[in-house]
């Protein structure tokens, strides 16, 4: 009897306080940010049945973008949902009501309790034991941090999710052959088509796959047939947008120059002094860091962290990117992909010009990112420890899965601001780390007969 599994009874009640706990914080319902390019897309999804994120009501031509895999969400609940359906782009810049937006927060409270779950028979299938899968459950669930304000319009909860199936696909496939892996790649063109980076993650992951398989001739082919299977979804689908951006824009890119933007406001922070540096630290620390900046350090130090400072670190690196770009179309009289695809190679010769700089400065950006985690004091370091067991046991497994997370806290750290956002897409592996060293120290206390 299904009440009678004990494991399972326990995970129901940790949903339950998770749901209860998180849906008392929800946060304004809210769509700016990076919300009118998502909506937008949504809109013209629904009425005009093409791909654009042009802010306008008319009827336009197909176009690229942000990642489309939010808008079509979105799209889907206009579909249903008389009150989003009555959203127009006309709304960004007026005083529209935000109870429009009620059914696509809910989506994502709903995705935050559908991420647990899921993170659950991930790490029962990665551990072998059922606490490996309720620690993960609960650390997500409980963890305030990332899961309060779930009203805005934000494409990370979808994106959090898409990872955490991915992850739960590759445990499923491990050490079976055949269509198992097709899913994975569905799965990873999934999240890729909601945060573009993993497709970097994916390159990188094919790569590992095929040097561990020709290095060992035994693995070639269970190996191979599982590279092969996963990167046929995943260039089918992923290729298959690249591809369709290309009929429509001329341009072959996955987004529109959003990497670009990234990388500039990533640089602008090799321009820090000393004593920014330092403030850095302090600034960006949850809590207290802000106001505790403004006391120990001059305005001059401090003001250029705050985002909505002229001249700050973030306008010029957001706003400065598309200055330069229109400045070099004056100057040069390019077009504009040709003077943005100038624009970036500036940005990445400036990166690499001075190297130990950046991986300075990534120090504190990797610092700045770990506080959307509601229990990072504990989980940074268990989640670490778990790559090194983990590695010294051979577990690739565990492995494979602790690297998605290894590669956001990085990757972010080292190519974009790293507000602690971006680090959503780290907490599903950093839970399964923290699971994993949970069953072990189990383990070693029975072994010890202090449990029976």
């Amino acid at each position: 009897m299904w009440l009678a599994d004990r494991p399972r009874v326990i995970l129901l009640v940790i949903v339950a306080l998770g749901l209860l706990v998180t849906a008392q914080h929800r946060g304004p319902l809210y769509a700016g940010g990076d919300g009118p390019d998502y909506l937008a897309g949504a809109y013209h999804l629904y009425h005009d049945h093409v791909f654009s994120q042009a802010e306008t009501p008319n009827t336009v031509s197909a176009g690229i973008g942000r990642e489309p895999l939010y808008s079509v969400v979105l799209a889907g609940l206009m579909a249903i949902d008389p009150a989003l359906r009555s959203y127009t782009t006309g709304c960004i810049h007026a005083a529209c009501d935000v109870e429009i937006y009620r059914s696509a927060a809910l989506i994502n409270l709903a995705l935050i309790v559908l991420n647990g779950v899921a993170l659950y028979f991930v790490g029962a299938l990665a551990t072998g034991r059922p606490l490996g899968g309720l620690v993960a459950a609960g650390y997500v669930l409980f963890n305030l941090q990332t899961n309060k304000g779930w009203g805005p319009i934000a494409s990370d909860r979808l994106a959090v999710l898409a990872l955490s199936l991915a992850m739960l696909a590759a445990a499923h496939a491990w050490g079976r052959r055949g269509w198992r892996w097709l899913l994975v790649g569905l799965a990873l063109a999934v999240l890729t088509l909601t945060k573009a980076v993993f497709l970097y993650y994916t390159i990188a992951g094919v790569g590992v796959a095929a040097v561990v398989a020709f290095a060992n001739r035994r693995k070639l082919r269970p190996v191979g047939q599982a590279a092969i299977l996963t990167v046929a979804v995943f260039a089918a689908i992923v290729g298959g947008w690249t591809a369709r951006n290309a009929h429509v824009s001329g341009q072959w890119r996955l987004t529109d120059a959003r990497g670009g933007i990234a990388l500039n406001t990533r640089e602008v922070f090799n321009h820090m002094s000393a004593p920014q540096y330092a403030a850095s630290f302090v600034y960006w620390m949850r809590g207290p860091g802000e106001g505790l900046a403004r006391k120990l350090f001059p305005p001059a130090v401090v003001k250029p962290f705050d985002l909505d400072q002229p001249g700050g670190f973030y306008d010029a690196g957001q706003n400065g990117y598309g200055i330069r770009v229109a400045e070099r179309m004056k100057a040069t009289g390019e077009d504009y992909w040709t003077a943005e695809h100038a624009v970036e190679r500036e940005v990445r010769s400036a990166i690499l010009q001075h190297p130990l700089i950046h991986l300075a400065t990534t120090i504190p950006l990797f610092y700045r990112g770990i506080w959307g985690d509601e229990f990072v004091v504990i989980g940074l370091p268990l989640f670490l420890a778990a790559i090194v067991v983990a590695a010294r046991e051979r577990n690739w497994l565990m492995l494979t899965l602790l690297s998605t997370g290894a590669f956001n806290l990085v990757f972010y750290a080292a190519f974009s601001l790293n507000i602690p956002r971006y680090q959503m897409t780290a907490l599903p592996s950093i839970a399964i780390g923290v699971g994993y060293m949970a069953t072990r120290f189990a383990g070693r206390m029975r072994d010890r007969k202090l449990f029976t």
